[in-house]
């Protein structure tokens, strides 16, 4: 699947590179996919500092903190595709990098991050319990949780108490 996608992003590279060569010529061709560049670069600089600027407000607590985690994500993806050498990737690294942009995709990045939280937490919850078998043929009990109306030190519904373990030094 990786490869498919590595495969449709490189014709759609050669295309891009070749349709600029053909309109205007391959030295303007050049031209314009340096100047995309460095005008990726100069915005990456500018914006780069106003994000993380943001998120040492939000560390501080003095904006909502889910924003800036967001920006910072997207200028991220936005510094690989500045990286990515191509004309499509650098101007789409350099189109995220503008707060119009950003804002538009920001529900996008918040979405896709809770999904990934949430199948990690299910993952890392399945496995802390000890049932990723059930389903599988595995045996399940079901049963539930009794409280006891004891208080006493030692008892085991005081919390960190544990019967045989020595209590209180």
């Amino acid at each position: 699947m990786a490869l498919r996608w590595f495969a449709a992003y490189a014709v759609l590279e050669i295309a891009a590179f070749v349709a600029m060569v053909m309109t205007l010529g391959f030295g303007w061709a050049v031209l314009i996919s340096l100047a995309a560049v460095v005008l990726g670069v100069v915005v990456l600089r500018w914006q780069g500092r106003k994000v993380f600027g943001e998120l040492q407000r939000a560390s501080r607590n003095e904006v909502d903190a889910r924003a800036p985690l967001a920006d910072t994500a997207l200028v991220a993806v936005s510094t690989l595709l500045l990286v990515i050498p191509g004309v499509v990737s650098t101007v789409a690294g350099t189109l995220l990098l503008f707060p119009p942009t950003r804002r538009v995709m920001r529900p996008v990045v918040v979405a896709v991050g809770a999904r990934r939280v949430a199948t990690a937490m299910d993952r890392a919850g399945v496995y802390a319990t000890g049932v990723y078998g059930a389903g599988r043929g595995a045996t399940v009990v079901e049963g539930s949780v009794v409280e006891s109306d004891t208080s006493e030190p030692g008892s085991a519904s005081t919390p960190f108490g544990t019967r045989g373990l020595p209590q209180g030094r």
